[in-house]
């Protein structure tokens, strides 16, 4: 008998028609407005409009007229200009993008810019952003973070669980309420886009006048940089290590002052703002131009602080400054104590972890010059590597001579005065090194729309191990041992397709599986999470992320730890893993002391004014208790913000129903649509003007 082949090919073509006068698509990337301009989100506009326009370019290259440029002393040179005698005015360099200066490398580009433009917002504004993707290859989702979308999932921007990717030459609309107020940002959330630059400031300015001030000030993005590698092969170096070209030897992970790892991801470069430099040594770099800051002498100023990292968690001081007044984390203010006792949070640095975002002033008290803004990586680098791990910006007092400077001249700590690190992923630094750690137990919430008696009374307790568990070779990124496989559709078109997904994947407390693992929430109700890296998985600090929601700090737990050396000794006994006692998966937890069961019980539970967040770090080895409502209908996407980790399969779903049955019957789609995939002949208009045609294609 002959065998007979069936083979369906859709193809899906998009017309772009002619645009309308509400629903607008630009045809080039120069077009429309840029959610920045008087008149576009200014305070009294009820709608910001705005255009994002997604396309490669490559670095170190001059536009127009494309000419390859190099750096030195902080100024661009011709390529033909081999001893540097002729700097290129300002004019020709303004639109090149330089990175760390470090040969000519692919990116991705925002409306030309990278890292993209600011949205600047102001709250309960009406925003709409249309996404234009002129990749030729690639397709992209752009996620709003920080954006609690309440009832438009729909817009919230990952792809496969809220819409279908955008593909190369398609257009998508993204609307939502500028809520809540604070500083976020916006990011690519289809693969790893996001470590070649598909990332930029969303920025909602607060209603409430009476917030710390002042609100406007310098937007700061932090990146780790790689030479070399796309996002694919970051991933592929992920799995397989990374080799030096030169000697073909394997270069080795690093690791935090703790001993905790850092995955396979050679950091080259910081950034800010799309701009560093390249140390050739640990004390000389390359000259590349530096983001510049210009205060005056004896001013207040706010630095908005974002990670769009890919890795790395970076360490935050101003050179010369050692006082850094901490006045919001994630959007949500902060102090220390409460009531009367409640204080400015002032330290000599922070630490910021990927997904994360800190506000912060400083004075401008110092004698004026030039000092650096300095995010040195957490990694301990081994001496003899002759490395340093740092993205720089310049602070420039105005009036005082410009410098292009050297490398920053770190705070003294010393026992008369020591030095205060906030949200250390440990408990300690080496003795010897005065510095103290603070984390999210030391500090309590300072925001005026904080309702706290939403989560005094939570319904379960549900335990979630972020973390790298299993054996034999077979240690994938899981959430309670479930590694996380995207759907062929939208969650929230289908959400009957995943409900057999983890039941027919051999999951279990003893096994590792691959499934689209979610959790089914009732709406309304309040819940009380404990976040995990522990069992033979831990090794890695994780950032871990909630969409969808906002939730609170009411208890961070560490393991063990040597206070001289500081080094990471064991994992908290606070938690007993469940199964066979000769794995230690950790896919399912509970309480060692019974008593803790009682959700109110647990030992140092914050039970007023605790810190908001949406992106919390989970300690190697500890644990963090937070509590929210599942107020807002979706299938929301939790998962650790290190992008190889989310790619690895280290997230989830949560599941929140649209009314108290437990249907889950999501909020439908602006757009209308179910599938990304039609399986019959159409022809019809989107809401933004394009036709859509699809075709079904049979061979036998």
């Amino acid at each position: 008998m002959a065998l007979r082949i069936r083979l369906t090919l859709l193809v899906l073509v998009v017309h772009a028609s002619k645009p309308s006068a509400t629903h607008t698509w630009w045809d080039r990337s120069m077009d429309g407005p840029t959610c920045k301009e008087p008149g576009t989100c200014s305070e009294k506009d009820k709608t910001c409009e705005c255009y994002l326009t997604i396309e490669h370019r490559l670095t170190l290259m001059t536009l127009p007229n494309p000419v390859l440029v190099w750096p030195k002393n902080g100024n661009l040179y011709r390529f033909d200009d081999e001893s540097g005698s002729s700097p290129l005015p300002a004019n020709r360099t303004q639109n090149v993008i330089t990175a760390d200066g470090f040969g000519s490398r692919l990116v991705i580009t925002v409306n030309g810019l990278f890292p993209g433009p600011s949205i600047v917002a102001h709250e309960n504004q009406d925003i709409i952003v249309h996404v234009r993707n002129l990749m030729h290859t690639d397709s992209t989702t752009i996620h709003w973070h920080g954006i609690h979308q309440l009832n438009t999932a729909y817009s919230d921007g990952v792809a496969f669980i809220t819409q279908c990717p955008i593909l190369p030459g398609q257009n998508y609309t993204y609307r939502f309420k500028a809520k809540p107020h604070g500083t976020h940002f916006y990011h690519a959330h289809i693969g790893d886009q996001r470590s070649m630059g598909l990332y930029g400031a969303l920025i909602i300015y607060p209603e409430n006048k009476f917030l710390s001030q002042p609100q406007v000030g310098f937007t700061v993005l932090l990146q780790d940089w790689n030479h070399n590698d796309d996002p694919e092969t970051l991933y592929q170096r992920m799995l397989n290590g990374v080799y030096d070209p030169g000697t073909r030897k394997l270069i080795p992970t690093t690791f935090s002052v703790d001993g905790a790892n850092f995955s396979r991801f050679h950091f080259h470069s910081g950034l800010i703002n799309g701009m560093g430099r390249f140390y050739d040594t640990s004390s000389t770099s390359n000259g590349s131009p530096l983001q510049v800051f210009e205060v005056d002498q004896m001013k207040t100023y706010r630095f908005r602080v974002i990670s769009a990292a890919t890795l790395y968690p970076f360490r935050v001081y101003i050179e010369g400054h050692p006082e850094l007044t901490i006045r919001a984390s994630d959007g949500f203010e902060i102090v220390e104590g409460v009531g009367k006792q409640s204080k400015d949070l002032v330290v000599e640095s922070f630490i910021i972890h990927p997904g994360e975002r800190f506000d912060f002033t400083v004075r401008t008290s110092k004698e004026p010059d030039t000092y650096l803004f300095v995010a040195e990586s957490l990694e301990v680098l081994d001496p003899s590597l002759n490395e340093y791990h740092a993205a720089e910006a310049i602070i420039h007092y105005k009036g005082s001579p410009f410098k292009y400077p050297s490398k920053a001249t770190p705070i003294t700590c010393s026992s008369q005065k020591p030095c205060y690190t906030f949200n250390c992923p440990y408990l300690y630094y080496p003795a010897e090194s005065f510095r103290y750690c603070m984390n999210f137990d030391d500090v309590y919430s300072n925001e005026p729309s904080s309702d706290s008696t939403e989560i005094q009374n939570v319904s379960e307790t549900l335990f979630f191990n972020f973390a790298f568990p299993g054996d034999h070779g077979y240690t994938p990124g899981s959430v309670n041992g479930h590694e996380f496989e995207f759907p062929s559709e939208p969650v929230l078109y289908r959400f009957s397709n995943i409900q057999s997904s983890c039941e027919n994947a051999n999951c279990g407390i003893d096994s590792i599986c691959k499934c689209t693992y979610y959790e089914k929430l009732d709406k309304g109700k309040a819940y009380q999470f404990v976040l995990t890296n522990i069992g033979n998985g831990k090794g890695w600090s994780h950032p871990v992320h909630l969409h969808g929601h906002y939730f609170y700090v009411v208890k961070m737990g560490f393991g063990s730890y040597d206070r001289t050396s500081a080094k990471f000794i064991s994992e908290t006994n606070d938690i007993q893993c469940q199964g066979k006692s000769n794995n230690s998966f950790c896919n399912a937890e509970i309480w060692r002391n019974k008593s803790w069961n009682n959700a109110d019980s647990i030992p140092g539970l914050k039970m007023q004014y605790q810190p908001q967040k949406d992106t919390i770090i989970v300690p190697t080895g500890g644990y963090v208790i937070v509590r929210f409502k599942a107020s807002n209908p979706g299938p929301w996407f939790f998962h650790c913000h290190i992008d190889l980790h989310n790619t690895n399969g280290m997230g989830m779903i949560l599941s929140v129903p649209s009314n108290s049955t437990g249907a889950p019957n999501f909020p439908e789609p602006s757009h209308g649509y179910t599938s990304c995939w039609l399986n019959e002949i159409k022809n019809e208009q989107s809401n933004g003007g394009e036709y859509y045609q699809s075709y079904i294609i049979k061979f036998k």
